[in-house]
């Protein structure tokens, strides 16, 4: 590649057109402007300009843009002119078929609500590390107008807007627009954990019994079985083998923009078959048998009482979080939850992370509780349900110790070999 660097004259300058001596009537003989200098090179046929203010900063970068195109790491520096609204036009174009709609509409929101604003007519090129940073250590700083004191936006959102600018920019990556993704090793706000609550086999009763009737058998599904709230909520007869005692997870329930919509499960390994318990047999053949229920084999399994799809967030409003924490009546009455107050954090999602505990006190191996959940890998189970092992891991070691105590005594009497007459 080659590639020149030359000055840039102001309108002043006797030398700005041809860069020659000025005519013999003038006296000047060399420039004494202060324009600026452009590196140019050619590039499929087309030049390839930058301004710079000094000679030394145009004949870098000429170097760098010469050294890259040697290594196989250069960058078109037009593409990098490619505004950022651009990009996520491209990337948009990838996620049929790719992502869910729920993930899809997630997306969107933080595009336009976030990003778009922000970086919509910015040059991918010029989105580098720093500016990444200070984007979102401005979001992390920001106050709510009502209260000083607590942030505009939560640790949780802070990351998923990143996750998503992060995930945009790797498509600009993929179209040569730029060398490395800038979103990595960036600073992010710590999001606290929320410690989950584990219900006990008398808990998970006391919620089911409290809760209206209608719904008991869904709260006990969702303790023994660790099935996701979309994953119950789309459950249909033929979903259920009451012959065979299980379930088949083929399919969620998922809210898109206040839309209902069946579509897949979350990752492929999340289909699944999920043994039952006995008495959660005999509890879905009576469920599955009261005069309310379609008996049709699409029919679902946990319909509202209207025998259409239930709406999540309704259904825990309505029926779940006052079973819990209790509530009082449109005539005043008080009617105490299920639970103390010390797990009235308790969330729907949290009857699955019970379903973990209560398999690891039965003894259940790692791998067999990462099927039933349906994670995708043994890793997220460790990761997530990992304290709750070390009374395992004491009773292995009270077996092991066992073992070794019920084995024979070694003698303390050595052969002596026999000589030889």
């Amino acid at each position: 590649m080659q590639g020149h660097v030359r000055k840039r004259h102001k309108p002043e300058c006797a030398k700005r057109s041809t860069g020659k001596p000025p005519p013999s009537t003038q006296r000047q003989t060399r420039c004494t402007c202060d324009g600026s200098w452009q590196a140019r090179y050619r590039l499929d046929g087309k030049f390839v300009e930058r301004t710079f203010r000094t000679k030394g900063e145009a004949q870098d970068w000429l170097t760098q843009e010469q050294s890259s195109q040697l290594s196989g790491t250069h960058v078109n520096p037009r593409l990098a002119d490619t505004q950022f609204g651009s990009v996520v036009t491209a990337w948009r174009e990838s996620w049929p078929n790719r992502l869910s709609p729920t993930t899809a509409a997630r997306y969107s929101s933080i595009l336009a609500n976030y990003l778009i604003p922000t970086f919509g007519t910015t040059p991918v090129g010029k989105i580098d590390h720093g500016v990444v940073q200070r984007y979102i250590n401005k979001l992390a700083a920001e106050r709510d107008p009502d209260n000083a004191e607590a942030p505009l936006h939560a640790p949780g959102t802070v990351l998923n807007v990143y996750s998503v600018l992060r995930t945009a920019m790797s498509q600009g990556v993929r179209l040569g627009m730029v060398k490395v993704n800038p979103c990595t090793k960036i600073d992010l706000p710590r999001s606290p954990r929320e410690e989950p609550v584990f219900l006990t086999t008398e808990e998970v009763a006391a919620v089911a019994e409290k809760i209206d009737g209608f719904y008991k058998t869904l709260v006990y599904t969702a303790a023994y079985t660790g099935l996701r709230a979309g994953e119950l909520l789309a459950l249909r007869r033929q979903d259920v083998d009451l012959l065979r005692g299980v379930l088949h997870v083929r399919r969620a329930l998922k809210d898109v923009d206040g839309r209902q919509e069946f579509g897949p499960v979350k990752t492929e390994s999340s289909r699944r078959t999920v043994s039952l318990p006995a008495f959660l047999r005999d509890m879905l053949t009576d469920h599955l048998t009261k005069p309310s229920h379609d008996a049709g084999p699409d029919a679902l399994v946990f319909p509202s009482k209207q025998g259409k799809p239930l709406r999540h967030n309704l259904f825990y409003r309505r029926h779940f979080k006052p079973a819990v924490m209790g509530h009082t009546d449109k005539e005043g009455v008080y009617h105490p939850g299920a639970l103390p107050a010390a797990k009235h954090g308790l969330t729907f999602h949290m009857l699955r992370h019970t379903c973990a505990s209560l398999s690891i006190a039965a003894g259940a191996h790692p791998k067999l509780i990462s099927t039933r959940l349906g994670h995708s890998s043994i890793t997220i189970t460790i990761d997530r349900y990992g304290h709750l092992f070390p009374s395992v891991e004491a009773a292995l070691a009270e077996q092991l110790d066992a073992l070794y105590r019920a084995a024979p005594a070694p003698s303390n009497v050595a052969e002596i070999a026999r000589s030889r007459t």
